[in-house]
């Protein structure tokens, strides 16, 4: 059974929250989603934008749900997983009761050992896919694929000869493995936010004039419940790259109420980390990310 550091419990909130674990309608008593089931989520496709053929890579399957990511086509023997991304999590699990601490699963040539966690998940999610099983390598993420490289790729050093002018990396910086990005949300306010694909919506600094959309009622670690208000923005959220250009996402539903000290958190006091970019935004730009150099970027379109 693994255990979890403070990234870790923290991740694990926002990913029942992205999977809809609100009172009282949870997700188990749900019919289970297809892939073949319609999503509202469009963007532009990574095809149209790639300017050459891509060096060998890996290509995953993504079913957006609407609240989650489901990462398709892991198989271990004859067994088929899909997997939940969340990058707000450092480590990868599959749900079983087996005995063993790990299993090996593969996706087209691509080889991964998960270690095993019991009674972490809601039901019918068979696992979740962390950090860990990225390091060293980078990505390219457009609504219903993923194309996975290995580090040393040409297409992972020079994004941009694929992708070209379109492609902005973002300002970010690291702790540990885990990414913060640079933000302005209210007008004027700048600070960091977690990437974090296991959250549904962010959470953001409260402004002036958002419409109120009611509350949500999350499961936090410890099996305690936290009430949250969930808004709708007001203004743009705006994410700032490196080259100064800014992204700007209108009409952003996040959430306000969480803090350090609703985790019961002592010592750090780093407020920039209190703050969540989630999948409402991540999911609406193609979105680059090589772990190997600690970069991400987006493909900017226009909205």
């Amino acid at each position: 059974m693994p255990t979890f550091s403070l990234y870790q419990k923290i991740g694990l909130v926002f990913l029942f929250l992205s999977v809809g674990m609100c009172v009282p309608n949870p997700t188990r008593n749900q019919p289970p989603l297809s892939p073949s089931s319609p999503t509202n989520h469009s963007s532009f496709p990574v095809s149209h934008l790639i300017q050459r053929s891509l060096p060998p890579h890996t290509k995953i399957q993504v079913f957006d749900t609407g609240i989650s990511l489901m990462l398709l086509g892991f198989r271990s023997g004859e067994e088929s997983v899909s997997f939940l991304w969340d990058t707000g999590s450092e480590i990868s699990f599959y749900e079983g009761k087996d005995r063993l601490y790990s299993k090996e699963f593969q996706i087209g040539e691509r080889k991964l050992q998960i270690r095993r966690g019991e009674g972490i998940l809601p039901e019918g999610i068979q696992g979740l896919m962390g950090l860990d099983s990225f390091r060293g390598t980078c990505l390219l993420y457009d609504q219903n694929t993923i194309y996975w490289f290995i580090g040393d790729s040409p297409f992972c050093v020079h994004p941009d000869a694929y992708l070209g002018t379109q492609l902005k990396f973002l300002t970010t910086k690291q702790k540990g493995d885990h990414s913060f990005v640079l933000f302005e949300y209210p007008k004027s306010f700048v600070s960091y936010a977690h990437l974090d694909t296991g959250a549904s919506l962010s959470i953001l600094p409260k402004g002036e004039g958002e419409t109120f959309l009611g509350e949500k009622r999350v499961f936090r670690p410890g099996n305690t419940i936290l009430t949250l208000n969930h808004w709708q923005s007001k203004e743009p959220l705006t994410l700032i790259s490196q080259s100064g250009f800014r992204e700007e996402y209108p009409q952003v539903q996040f959430l306000t109420g969480i803090s350090l000290e609703n985790f019961l958190l002592s010592g750090d006091k780093d407020k920039e980390e209190v703050w969540v970019i989630g999948l409402d935004v991540l999911r609406t730009r193609p979105l680059f990310w090589d772990f190997s150099r600690k970069r991400i970027g987006i493909i900017h379109q226009e909205n």
